[in-house]
Parts: structure tokens; sequence; C-alpha cells
């Protein structure tokens, strides 16, 4: 039994951008969970400010709106610095999370001191080219891992003590994407282990349709290439000598087939292979196309 003297109070913090049409599934999992947070933020961007329907719907919800666009780390650290409980727990839009998730992070910080990623499994499939896109990018933080220390991770089911996540600064504030990978290797280089726990859940709404399946894993590569030009991390020798970058493809094709492979469902990872595999391909091509050309973003 946990000593009450080490229970944490736990703030939630959603980042949200224009329409966000699944953010009531969002609150609506926190509000049926076993154990409610002592806040909750939903920090909003953009068209279509949720401020007055959710006051209706979720009084208990303190709303952060702009007009003005903010990245998802901007959004993250407005709602950083208003929150006051111990542990920061982070969600995303899209991402419902598991009826004992709150419980589990209460108890997790009661006796540790880290940062704790959870499992990101499929709220709604988007169909064929919506669950190539979820392989490959959340296949790390895929529900039939094993409870084990990380390098890897998404913010989109994340959670670190308030004091630890302040003493790097928070999430970096100008990338529209990677923010959660500058974040978690700042929370590691600081000191702390990273602890992947399969049973923090949460399930994603996945997007269907080819167009996006496209942009998406292509910005995706874009935007690693950015994060590796911009910090030493693994891959960076790779970026910074750009005829070197496919080779990135071949590695993260390699993880992510070994990683559908452990998932004990062959037929699963024999429907899905051509299209993971097309989309390391497009997602290598991002990566590539970037390291050439410096151009690290794009309008999507």
């Amino acid at each position: 039994m946990n000593d009450p003297q080490k229970r944490r109070s736990v703030s939630v913090i959603v980042p949200a951008y224009g329409p966000s049409p699944h953010l009531e599934a969002v609150l609506d999992g926190l509000a049926q969970g076993t154990d409610q947070p002592e806040e909750i933020f939903v920090s909003h961007s953009g068209s279509d400010d949720p401020t007055e329907r959710l006051s209706c719907t979720h009084p208990d919800v303190t709303v952060l709106h702009s007009p003005e666009r903010l990245f998802a780390g901007a959004a993250r650290n407005r709602a950083m610095h208003r929150a006051s409980s111990d542990v920061l727990a982070f969600c995303d839009n899209d991402t419902v999370p598991d009826r004992n998730w709150v419980s589990i992070v209460r108890e997790f910080f009661a006796e540790n001191r880290a940062v704790l990623v959870g499992s990101v499994d499929v709220e709604r499939t988007g169909g064929y080219w919506g669950m190539a896109v979820w392989l490959c990018e959340f296949s790390e933080q895929a529900p039939w891992g094993q409870t084990r220390e990380q390098k890897g991770g998404a913010s989109c089911n994340m959670a670190v003590r308030r004091d630890d996540i302040i003493g790097v600064s928070g999430f970096p504030e100008d990338f529209r994407a990677g923010q959660d990978t500058m974040l978690l290797h700042n929370l590691r280089a600081s000191g702390l282990k990273q602890i992947f726990e399969p049973k923090l859940r949460v399930g994603h709404f996945n997007i269907e349709g080819f167009g996006h399946f496209r942009r998406h894993l292509f910005n995706q590569g874009r935007h690693f290439a950015k994060i590796r030009k911009t910090v030493p991390m693994s891959g960076h020798t790779a970026i910074r000598f750009w005829p070197l970058a496919p080779l990135l493809g071949v590695a993260k094709g390699t993880l992510v087939l070994r990683r559908m492979a452990s998932s004990g469902r062959p037929l699963f990872f024999a429907k899905h292979l051509p299209g993971v595999v097309a989309g390391i391909a497009v997602w290598t091509a991002g990566v590539t196309y970037a390291a050439a050309t410096g151009r690290f973003t794009g309008k999507y």
C-alpha cells in the first residue's frame, strides 16, 4: 500500500489546435477514470475556441486559449507554468486515456523519480493507411511491448515531475514536430531514467487516406532531420553528411519490422507489411530531402 505522505498531485495537460474534433472524447475518458487529477488544462490555439462549450460540458477543465497558433511545445509550456501539481501528465487531443491512466501515473510517482512514457494503442484505425502511419510512428510505444528503460517515447502519453521538466525549460517551442524527442533527450541528459510502461495506455485516433499517409510521414522525416541537425543525437552524422541519410531509413525500417514481428500477430504483420515498407520509404525520402536541401519544414 502506498504511503499517504507520498501521494503525488497530478495535473493533466492537453494541447489542442483548431477544431480538435476528438477533444471531448479525450476529456470524457479522463472524466470516466478511476482516479481524477487535481487539474486538467486544455491549452488551445487557433480557430474554434472551445472555452464556451467546455464550460458547459466539462466545467472542471481550465481552457487556455490563444487566437494565434502555438506549436504543441509552446501550448504545453503555457499550461505547465499554470499547473500547481507535483506531476504533469501529458496526452494529446486525439489520444484517449484508459480509465486507470491517472491512477498509474500517481502510483508510479509515489515511489519513483523518472520520466514515465506509456503505450499508444488504437482508438480508431483510420483504415489501412491510418494503421500504416500508426505502425511507422508509434511502434516503439506499441501496447504489446514490455516494461523497460527506453530512449524513445512520445509526448502524447507521458508524465514527469513538474520540477524536473521546469528544470530543463520545458518543451522547445519553435518545432512543429519532434518537441517530445528533444524534451525527453534533455530530461535523460539531466540524469533521469525514462521508463516505458505499456499499462499506461492511450488510444489514438488514426487519420484515413493515402494523402495524409504520404504528407505526414514525409514531414516526420523532415523534422527528424531538423532535430538531428540541431542536437547531436543518434543519426546526427548522417544528417550532416546527407548521402548517408538513406541509411537512417534502413535502420528505422529494421526497428519497426522487428517490433511488428514481436507483436505475436503474424496475420496483422503480413497484412500491414506493404504499407509499412511504403511508409518507411516516404519517411526516408523526407529525411534525405531535408538533409540535402536544408529545407526542414513545410506548410504541413
